[in-house]
């Protein structure tokens, strides 16, 4: 009688692969643990007629492989989150100054032309609009809300606070 391959090899060795490449880890992983020791146990209990030692083996080490994946995705992703998120405040912080000079730049205009003191303080209507100096109130990308504050003084916002 010729000795047959065990499925449960066989299984391991898929279970294995699939968590690596897929990234599934334990979810594959630890199927491909369970069949690779039930293999291994049945072939040796088997007197000869069960093969896929090697097999078993693989399948046992991919799933090893495949659940210490999970170790390295976690330390990866807690090392790049805040990364992320600095980055994105940053960001944030940037485009608000950026849009608080853009108002100082109107509002100093809109002083000049319309011979206004420093503790003049512009509406929004006579900065923004189809006929203004801005087609539109830019909007922080925080959230906050832009103060006007007078024509000698900057900008302001409620998130980041004011130019400087």
């Amino acid at each position: 009688m010729r000795p047959q391959s065990s499925g449960l090899a066989v299984a391991s060795l898929v279970l294995g692969l699939v968590g690596i490449v897929f990234c599934f880890g334990p979810l594959a992983g630890i199927p491909a643990v369970i069949c690779g020791h039930k293999a291994q146990s049945r072939i040796k209990h088997s007197g000869g007629t069960l093969t896929g030692e090697g097999m078993a083996l693989a399948g046992l080490i991919t799933g090893y492989i495949s659940i210490a994946m999970i170790v390295v995705i976690g330390m990866l992703a807690a090392i790049a989150i805040p990364n992320f998120v600095k980055a994105r405040q940053a960001a944030q912080q940037n485009q608000c100054r950026s849009n608080m000079k853009s108002i100082q730049g109107v509002k100093d205009v809109w002083a000049l032309e319309k011979s206004k003191d420093k503790n003049a303080v512009p509406s929004d209507d006579d900065l923004f609009g189809p006929s203004a100096y801005l087609p539109e109130k830019p909007s922080c990308p925080a959230g906050g809300i832009y103060e006007l504050n007078g024509a000698g003084e900057p900008p302001s916002c409620s998130v980041h606070g004011a130019l400087r």
